[in-house]
């Protein structure tokens, strides 16, 4: 996961970015923005980027325009200034041609990003030459971000050719101005919690990078983001345990390889002792954890992570549920995963 800094940013907020940056990767890339006029002493920020490239090993990937690229100098001497800054990736969004953009990428020496969320196929294949990295859009704006639909279609654009993609998800910290309502490339994505919306954006194309648009996220979401980079375990918090399901938490159970509409069953609980009373509400609701009774006989004890509301038949208890900030995740569990129950 990638983090992101602006000139904009208060000097606490850009220190805090750069620990948890480093956190995940010991030479992290991190996201950035030369436009103007977001700031007027673009020199200093690039003094604060060098200052992170040399003494943490910090590249960037800048977000650029033609004034941009004009106010460096243009040609080798703006990509000799970019290069000693860290800048290893420039981000194209509009304002350029494609024969400027190859030049852009000859002078300059880095990798080239196109923005994922507007362009077209004919502009990539265009810069079939060049093979550029697909980078969404965010959208500081409520209501403007994109359908999970539209995400994904343009997504194929860079899967279908082989080319590396990235995407925003909002900070949980200083959020960026000018709203300050978050920064998601998916519109469904404001105001989720991080961690929800990570999983999500990695389900929707497992091969994208995520990027955090802003600030910095929850450190136990940071975590559980690390963790499943790391092993692939998906970290869900639960409520309300029954004292028969204490075993459940904080251990790693996986999910039955049948892709079961009803429930994941969870592997290794069949045979566990269910608790002494049913205790069930209105119905078997999407999210909670239930336990097969006596009544189920050979399946007795056997866990399920309901996946739809079922009604209640008597045959299972209600032992817990995912905490409500987090119940959403089990549309994006798939049969075989691991999870980790906290």
């Amino acid at each position: 996961m990638l983090f992101s800094l602006y000139p904009t940013d208060a000097p606490e907020d850009r220190a805090a970015v750069v620990a948890q940056a480093l956190t995940l990767a010991p030479t992290p890339t991190i996201f950035t923005s030369l436009h103007l006029p977001e700031s007027s002493d673009l020199d200093g920020f690039g003094a604060i980027l060098s200052g992170l490239h040399h003494d943490h090993g910090v590249e960037f990937c800048a977000d650029v325009s033609p004034v941009t690229i004009k106010r460096l100098g243009g040609g080798l001497g703006g990509a000799a200034v970019l290069r000693s800054w860290g800048v290893r990736m420039l981000r194209i969004d509009f304002g350029f041609t494609p024969e400027e953009i190859r030049g852009i990428a000859r002078a300059s020496g880095c990798l080239i990003a196109v923005n994922a969320s507007t362009v077209t196929a004919s502009l990539l294949d265009e810069l079939v030459d060049v093979r550029p990295v697909g980078w969404h859009n965010f959208y500081p704006r409520p209501e403007t971000g994109l359908t999970a639909s539209f995400y994904r279609s343009q997504n194929e654009l860079f899967t279908d050719r082989g080319l590396p993609l990235y995407a925003f998800l909002p900070g949980e910290t200083s959020l960026r101005a000018p709203l300050h309502r978050g920064l998601p490339t998916v519109e469904e994505h404001r105001h989720r919690t991080a961690w929800r919306t990570y999983l999500n954006l990695r389900r929707l194309g497992p091969d994208v990078e995520v990027v955090c648009a802003e600030g910095t996220l929850l450190p136990e979401h940071l975590d559980w983001i690390a963790e499943y980079e790391r092993s692939g375990e998906v970290t869900l918090p639960v409520s309300g345990l029954d004292g028969a399901a204490r075993f459940l938490a904080d251990a790693a159970w996986r999910l039955r390889i049948e892709d079961a509409a009803a429930s994941f069953r969870l592997e290794g609980t069949r045979g566990t002792t269910p608790p002494a009373s049913a205790r069930n509400a209105d119905r078997r609701a999407a999210g909670s954890l239930q336990m097969d009774l006596d009544e189920l006989g050979r399946y007795r004890g056997e866990v399920h992570l309901m996946r739809q509301d079922l009604p209640l038949t008597g045959l299972h208890a209600h032992i817990g549920e995912i905490a409500a900030p987090y119940r959403g995740m089990v549309d994006d569990l798939r049969p075989g995963d691991v999870v980790r129950l906290v």
